[in-house]
């Protein structure tokens, strides 16, 4: 395995939870009037996602990369 494999790696694990914490903020700001709260089910959440839903993470992770990119 090279150096840059395991980089990605931690990208597609890192990814879905910086969009958890995004979603999460705005929920909690909006539902819940505690960003923090909003904040930590966005990580966890995110979190999950990534572990339970592999292939539909790598695949948005390759579009938004492919995308910010161009």
């Amino acid at each position: 395995m090279s150096e840059d494999s395991d980089d990605t790696d931690g990208e597609r694990v890192v990814f879905p939870m910086l969009v958890g914490v995004t979603f999460g903020a705005a929920l909690g700001t909006t539902v819940l009037q505690d960003i923090t709260q909003g904040i930590v089910v966005g990580v966890v959440v995110g979190t999950l996602a990534a572990l339970v839903f592999p292939a539909w993470t790598d695949r948005l992770f390759e579009t938004v990369t492919g995308k910010l990119k161009e």
